[in-house]
């Protein structure tokens, strides 16, 4: 079983992403997505391991933001852009402005089991989260916002 502190360290080292440690196992890679037009972006995901979240075993759960849900958002386009998840998926979930009002979230998130995941799984599911998350965003926000 991996260690996720080390994996996520190699991870980070490899590709040159920053990787910051909060309180309670929570980590935030800063992942740096390359552009078809030679530029580059990035895009925050958060990983950390959920107890008993997979039929009662831990997971190993991440997730970025694409932006703030509005009813008049275009959900066809999120359907549609959701098509291109690889290990990802598009959801929306309760969260908080910067501020600390509450809102409805649209991020791209990914769930792997602890106990089959290894270090190339973990590492493209990190990438296929962030450039989700920075495609949908994109699309529906216009610009990198989060």
């Amino acid at each position: 079983m991996i260690q996720l502190h080390q994996v996520l360290k190699e991870v980070a080292e490899k590709w040159k992403y920053k990787l910051d440690e909060f309180p309670h196992g929570i980590y935030r890679m800063d992942v740096l997505i390359p552009l078809i037009s030679g530029g580059t972006r990035f895009q925050y995901v958060y990983i950390w391991i959920v107890k008993n979240r997979f039929y009662g075993k831990d997971a190993i759960y991440m997730n970025s933001r694409c932006g703030v849900y509005s009813p008049t958002l275009d959900l066809y386009k999120v359907l549609k852009a959701a098509g291109g998840c690889n290990y990802s998926s598009i959801t929306i979930t309760t969260d908080k402005t910067a501020d600390g009002t509450p809102c409805e979230t649209i991020i791209a998130q990914a769930a792997l089991p602890l106990e089959t995941c290894n270090a190339v799984i973990l590492n493209e599911a990190i990438y296929d989260t962030a450039v989700s998350a920075d495609y949908v965003e994109g699309l529906l926000f216009g610009s990198d916002t989060n």
